[in-house]
């Protein structure tokens, strides 16, 4: 009897009945198993989502130049984008923003996102057009369009456009490193371009339209002087007008031909419709590749763009 009275009776010393004690002792329990449950939650969300990502460190405008420079040697480009769009985001005024746009393009063009890059090279003359940087933005704003003129069968607006941005690169930035490859580029544009207008001569002249035919091939023969295709362009010249009944016109092209490319397959022609016997002087024209010319051109043209490639490590700035 007196035991339990004593049970019952609070102790004073501790301010806790045991009925008190038996209750808060559940309470912690259920916390306890609260918790095990929250962190065993967390584990299956991270073994099935991963872990949430961590909040990375601001890093300096120079770091993150640093570090797309370095992503773009080992060619990681998209790395490379989201450092330099990170730089130009937290530092707008960064004197680095020139840098880092004109980087932002490289690393597009090297990742062979040519339209892309296109944009950016353009945006980057439009924002800082007397940048001392502007000859390497033109050398591959013409780059671009040039990795993205088709054969010279399709419509050749790019390869026009490529060799406008080589001409200004040529023209008024003549002390450029980039103009010795920017001249060869040129070169290879304006072959592809005349290569068209006698393409486009020769369907004219097929299809009888002989008035159109001729004004191609004139076209070809002004705008590009002494190309390989000056002898077709010639000869379609000179025959349309011939069957236009202009007949004085077509001697002259004739004639020309045959003086200045007396070697050419298509100089006999000329030679019959001025009745005059063909005197062949000079190197005869090479003839038009065969197989393995061809095979050795395409080789050409794939070492080009890896050459090209290379040439743009170079120049990373």
């Amino acid at each position: 009897m007196g035991v339990r009275m004593r049970q019952t009776i609070v102790n004073h010393e501790t301010g806790q009945s045991p009925r008190g004690r038996r209750a808060r002792y559940a309470r912690g329990v259920t916390l306890l198993a609260a918790v095990l449950l929250c962190l065993q939650g967390c584990a299956i969300y991270d073994k099935l989502y991963g872990p949430p990502p961590r909040r990375e460190a601001a890093q300096s405008d120079q770091a993150l130049l640093r570090s797309a420079e370095a992503d773009i040697q080992r060619k990681r480009y998209e790395d490379a984008r989201k450092n330099l769009q990170r730089l130009m985001n937290q530092y707008p005024d960064s004197e680095l923003v020139i840098s880092a746009r004109l980087t932002l393009a490289k690393a597009l063009y090297l990742d062979k996102k040519y339209e892309e890059a296109r944009t950016e090279y353009q945006r980057f003359l439009e924002l800082h057009p007397q940048s001392e940087r502007a000859d390497e933005a033109h050398y591959y704003l013409g780059m671009t369009y040039f990795r993205m003129a088709d054969t010279p069968d399709r419509d050749q607006t790019a390869t026009q456009k490529a060799l406008e941005e080589f001409d200004i690169l040529i023209k008024q930035m003549p002390d450029s490193p980039f103009v010795s490859d920017g001249q060869q580029r040129a070169v290879m544009a304006r072959k592809k371009l005349a290569e068209k207008e006698v393409y486009v001569a020769a369907f004219y002249f097929s299809r009888e339209n002989y008035a159109a035919a001729a004004a191609r091939a004139t076209g070809a023969l002004q705008r590009y002087p002494g190309s390989e295709f000056e002898d077709q362009a010639l000869y379609y010249l000179g025959e349309s007008l011939w069957r236009l009944e202009q007949k004085d016109e077509a001697r002259v092209a004739f004639q020309r031909l045959v003086q200045d490319h007396a070697q050419s397959e298509w100089a006999p022609f000329a030679a019959r419709r001025l009745a005059t016997t063909l005197v062949r002087t000079g190197q005869p024209k090479p003839e038009g590749p065969g197989m393995m010319e061809q095979m050795k051109q395409a080789l050409q043209e794939t070492w080009d763009e890896l050459a090209d490639t290379v040439r743009s490590y170079q120049f990373l700035r």
